[in-house]
């Protein structure tokens, strides 16, 4: 789910929105001819998917869509709805500006022995996807019944024409890393087959970026066998999804892949290693992040953490309508009959309903000194504290924590409304890391707390079936 919840989400999230006020609500475009209905769709499709593959791209796709819905569109609203899914399309894409230059010394690297060519699937399948667009306009031009179509080949010309610019702009990026001069830091470096593990120290020697990057083989090949880091240059702004060489003695390695995730990790200035770090190490509490209820608990006192009551029901809520309202406009964009819609809508409310439930209202964690209770997305377990169990957030509104045999998913939302006496993943994890410290100091211990497996409430029904007709009364 990860790679849907990104920056670039907020896209299909406005083009969803869009479809459903232009076509829902402000009556689809003014043009009766069947094919305009299918074209509006197609040009608002295309970003949504687009984005994903490239963002320039997908924020020409959005400008071209509104300049096209602009002649099409039945007043100054549907006008003013399509300019504003551009402008959310163009927004995004500012947002891959190249960052100020380091202040690092800067230098052209030594020329490759060869240039790899590089992104070559994203290549092969925008020519792909443009071939099948052009069959489909082929298809359109001879078959009136295969009118619906004209979407999803827009869609596919969409796609294919960002893969194609992602491609380019890759070969572009490794031309530019080697005629332009680039920043150079002093890195230690692990010179494995088919790609390079950088180590890049902080200033003060404690801490270092670590990332890694695909390279083309070098020439001549490193016949040493064993694994180890070295003293090496690296060329280029070392971020993620940016292009960099790497010089290891007089061997030139050549990205065929621009730069993953950086890490930050502790390091060892002696071994040129990460620091290996001590489990008690890794656990301390942080008595800043300790709420004083959770400080003063008795250690056999259960406590309990859920995600605040109106965040969670507002969330499913959105989800559940969100799904009924989507596909019950695309039931009736299809031509389908009012019975086919009303169960196109409970089906797919149903389903959202569901799913912000298990995701939303169900989960809940409780816990005390002799260990933890959880009820999750799909099942619940029970599990006592160990000396090898872990706790830790990543930032992302997730505390992950090992307990006993179990490995556990908490979702920690930030807390909604501020008021809400829902703890923040910081607060959660000082609790837990504080509980669990107290547990290791005591014997005997009592079993972990029992937890009782929620119901679905009457109320989730009752917003399940008024979201059904309220759907079924917005899109008729």
């Amino acid at each position: 789910m990860r790679p849907l919840l990104r920056l670039e989400s907020t896209v299909p999230a406005a083009g969803l929105v869009t479809f459903l006020l232009v076509f829902g609500v402000l009556g689809g475009p003014s043009d009766p001819a069947p094919a305009a209905r299918w074209v509006g769709l197609g040009v608002l499709v295309a970003p949504a998917i687009m984005v994903y593959a490239h963002r320039g791209a997908a924020a020409w796709a959005g400008l071209l869509g509104a300049v096209l819905w602009t002649p099409l569109a039945t007043g100054f609203a549907t006008v003013l709805t399509t300019w504003a899914y551009a402008a959310v399309t163009i927004l995004v894409a500012r947002l891959d500006t190249d960052p100020a230059p380091l202040p690092v010394p800067h230098r052209r690297p030594p020329a490759p022995y060869s240039l790899p060519h590089v992104a070559a699937p994203a290549e092969v399948g925008g020519f792909a996807l443009l071939v099948g667009s052009a069959a489909g306009v082929v298809w359109v031009g001879v078959d009136d019944a295969a009118v619906p179509w004209l979407a999803a080949t827009i869609a596919a010309f969409g796609l294919g024409c960002a893969l194609l610019t992602r491609a380019v702009r890759a070969q572009a990026a490794l031309r530019r890393l080697f005629t332009v001069p680039q920043p150079v830091h002093a890195v230690r470096a692990v010179e494995q087959e088919g790609y390079v593990h950088v180590l890049l120290p902080a200033e003060d020697g404690r801490t270092a970026r670590e990332f890694a990057f695909d390279v083309a083989e070098p020439e001549p090949r490193h016949d040493e066998d064993d694994v180890h880091t070295e003293a090496a240059v690296l060329y280029g702004d070392p971020r993620p999804g940016s292009w960099c060489a790497l010089e290891v003695g007089d061997r030139l390695h050549v990205p065929v892949g621009p730069v993953g995730e950086v890490i930050e990790v502790p390091y060892d200035v002696v071994e040129g290693l990460p620091r290996e770090i001590e489990d008690d190490e890794e656990q301390l509490v942080d008595p800043e992040a300790l709420r004083p209820a959770d400080r003063d608990a008795d250690a056999f006192q259960p406590r309990e953490h859920r995600i605040s009551p109106r965040r969670a029901w507002t969330a499913t809520t959105a989800i559940g309508l969100g799904a009924a309202l989507g596909l019950a406009e695309l039931a009736r964009f299809a031509g389908l009959p009012r019975e086919a819609l009303i169960a196109v809508a409970a089906v797919a409310g149903a389903a959202g309903f569901e799913y912000g439930w298990r995701s939303q209202l169900r989960p809940r964690l409780r816990w005390h000194a002799g260990g933890l209770a959880a009820v999750g997305f799909r099942e619940s377990t029970r599990q006592p504290w160990a000396t090898d169990s872990a706790i830790v957030h990543d930032d992302e509104g997730t505390v992950v924590l090992t307990a006993g045999e179990a490995v556990l998913t908490v979702p920690v939302p930030a807390p909604w409304p501020s008021r809400s006496h829902q703890r923040t993943a910081d607060q959660l994890v000082a609790a837990l890391r504080d509980t669990r410290i107290r547990a290791l100091e005591m014997s005997p211990l009592p079993p972990p707390p029992l937890i009782d497996q929620p119901r679905r409430p009457v109320a989730l029904v009752v917003l399940w079936a008024v979201s059904v007709a309220a759907t079924t009364l917005i899109v008729n």
